[in-house]
C-alpha cells in the first residue's frame, strides 16, 4: 500500500508534470475542492492517496469537454 501513498513533493509533480505546481497552489487548490486533502500519518506528515488524485486528474479533464 505505500506505493498508493504520495508525499508533497511526489503530489506536486503529478499535477504539473514536468513543471511541479507550487506547494502553495496545491494547499490553496486543496482548499477550493480542486485537489483532494491529505491524509495524516503522523505528527507533520502527511501523504495523498494515488486513487483520489487520479480521480482529481480525471474530474479536471473530463471538465474540458
Amino acid at each position: 500500500m505505500q506505493s498508493d501513498l504520495l508525499d508533497r513533493v511526489e503530489v506536486c509533480r503529478y499535477f504539473g508534470g514536468s513543471r511541479p505546481i507550487n506547494p502553495a497552489t496545491l494547499y490553496r487548490g486543496i482548499r477550493q475542492g480542486r485537489y483532494p486533502r491529505p491524509v495524516k500519518v503522523g505528527p507533520g506528515s502527511s501523504r495523498w492517496l494515488r486513487s483520489e488524485c487520479e480521480l482529481a486528474l480525471r474530474v479536471m479533464t473530463e471538465a474540458r469537454r
